[in-house]
């Protein structure tokens, strides 16, 4: 992708990363609401093992953690996506605050131009 050249390109260029950063949050939204459902199936799940198994309570946590070993894995999974999306999200802020810096530039140029100065 080549660099926008106007003023105009550089505002479409940040009117689009705004929508993207737009899209990202709704996506953030989903995914943390998701991960937070599955923590607390987990940590359920857990508790509803823990309960039922039979022996010392240091055994009962032990079948209980390998019971529930995939309702976690999925909690888990889920929070690194709400990770992931959230360094997403700063990758756009920073990309838009390039563009802004980037436009600065470019008007600064043609102000130059168009004052005479080479």
């Amino acid at each position: 992708m080549t660099a926008p050249a106007t003023p105009n390109e550089v505002a479409l260029q940040l009117a689009r990363l705004a929508g993207e950063l737009g899209d990202v949050v709704r996506m953030l939204e989903f995914a943390d609401r998701e991960a937070t459902e599955k923590r607390a199936a987990a940590d359920l799940a857990f508790s509803r093992a823990f309960l039922v198994a039979a022996g010392s309570v240091d055994a009962r946590k032990h079948t209980a953690v390998v019971d529930t070993h995939q309702q976690r894995l999925d909690a888990d999974v889920a929070e690194a996506a709400v990770r992931h999306l959230r360094r997403r999200i700063d990758a756009v802020k920073t990309r838009i605050d390039v563009g802004r810096s980037y436009g600065a530039a470019i008007r600064a140029e043609l102000n130059l131009t168009q004052a005479g100065v080479d």
